[in-house]
């Protein structure tokens, strides 16, 4: 499962911890499931989407003809 949380409009994304009421504005342009740590439990919120992102599962999604061009179209550094 992905959770994908609301666009304000402003552009930035309303994260909210599904395990307690904290909330969070995150100014990410590229998708609207996020995953963000909160001091309520001391881990990362929702756990779907942190798993999606650090356990790889995004890439599971994408044909493996395709995976090395989009790792390398979408390094960071």
């Amino acid at each position: 499962m992905l959770i994908f949380y609301p666009r304000l409009p402003n552009g930035n994304v309303l994260w909210s911890c599904d395990n307690c009421d904290n909330t969070a504005q995150v100014s990410f342009s590229e998708t609207t499931a996020v995953a963000l740590y909160c001091s309520c439990n001391r881990k990362t919120n929702p756990q779907c989407n942190d798993d999606w992102y650090n356990k790889g599962l995004h890439l599971k999604r994408i044909p493996m003809e395709n995976r090395n061009s989009y790792q390398r179209k979408n390094k960071r550094y």
